[in-house]
């Protein structure tokens, strides 16, 4: 049978694993469900482990991206993830296969990039693994370390909660349609739509910040698209969300690109994937954005309600499907 949905796999091994696998011990708080797994380490204190998998023409095409950006952008991802949990990485572990068309200086450029991203959220490379494959696979295996009292996990949005999100949103689908389509004109009057897509840069610096100003009741990255990653709050929450569409921040770039795409902006700030900025949820309202860490933007765009998942669109309000990126969804 063919697989439909992510999201429906991964459900389904989550259940095989409760069924089949050993019980959980009782220092594991966390385990499938969330950004990262969490085990408790001492009394104040918290184990974060996270891994991704990045695959050549799957999740990355070297025709768009050079060997160091493929390993920046692998080990921002799974940055990413600590830090949507309230945690600093510590150590990561690269297993990377090689296809026969790179050369050993391809792969110690591939190891610049991991490096760079590594080196500045403060995490070392501790280990791994090399093979050769058919294809480019970078699998990145992180941890990282929190407080107990800073855990934020992704169910915990309460009715009421005002939602947030970091910096702009929309810019690295923009930036990969522009690589997609070849526009030469595009690619060298968007050159930030195309660095936010080949380098986009987790929020971690941000996660003190957030953590002291707003007492998150919830949290996630965005990976998969805004609505999408809202979405998984609100199911891990058991409630829905309603979002002022006018409110969602967006770059200047891709006003201007939109506009002459004829396109609308909040097609790309509300679908676009490994955005990598993090949304939150908090008691604590504000109405207008604040500024974090001198200069990361945190803008509130919308509540957490009871259920249904709703868009106020031109003064109306739009109850909306969920899209995002899924490896297994069908293309049409």
């Amino acid at each position: 049978m063919r697989i439909k949905s992510e999201w429906e796999l991964l459900n389904s091994i989550k259940d095989l694993i409760t069924k089949k696998g050993l019980p959980s011990p009782s220092c594991l708080i966390e385990s499938i469900g969330d950004d990262c797994a969490v085990f408790q380490l001492t009394k104040n204190k918290s184990g974060l482990i996270t891994t991704d998998i990045s695959i050549e023409s799957v999740h990355f095409k070297r025709k768009f991206s050079g060997f160091e950006d493929i390993g920046f952008k692998a080990m921002m991802g799974n940055i990413s993830d600590i830090s949507a949990m309230g945690g600093k990485p510590n150590f990561a572990f690269i297993s990377i296969g090689i296809p026969d068309d790179m050369t050993g200086k391809d792969v110690l450029s591939v190891y610049d990039g991991l490096l760079e991203a590594a080196n500045t959220a403060g995490a070392r490379i501790s280990g791994g693994d090399t093979s050769k494959s058919q294809k480019l696979v970078i699998n990145i295996a992180l941890y990282g370390e929190t407080l107990k009292n800073n855990l934020i996990r992704r169910k915990g949005a309460q009715t009421g909660d005002t939602v947030y999100v970091t910096g702009t949103l929309g810019d690295s689908k923009a930036g990969l349609e522009i690589l997609r389509s070849g526009n030469i004109q595009n690619i060298r009057h968007f050159p930030g739509l195309i660095q936010k897509h080949k380098r986009p840069t987790a929020r971690f610096a941000a996660v003190p910040g957030i953590i002291k100003k707003f007492k998150p009741t919830s949290m996630i990255d965005i990976s998969d698209g805004l609505l999408s990653d809202l979405r998984h709050i609100c199911e891990s929450s058991k409630a829905g969300f309603i979002l002022n569409e006018s409110r969602i921040p967006v770059s200047n770039e891709i006003r201007q690109y939109s506009s002459v795409q004829k396109k609308s902006y909040y097609e790309f700030a509300e679908t676009s994937g490994e955005e990598y900025e993090l949304l939150f949820t908090s008691g604590r309202s504000s109405d207008t954005p604040v500024i974090i860490n001198k200069d990361i933007s945190v803008t509130p765009i919308g509540k957490i309600t009871n259920n249904g998942f709703f868009v106020i669109r031109n003064k109306k309000k739009i109850k909306i499907p969920i899209t995002g990126f899924d490896h297994f969804k069908k293309k049409v």
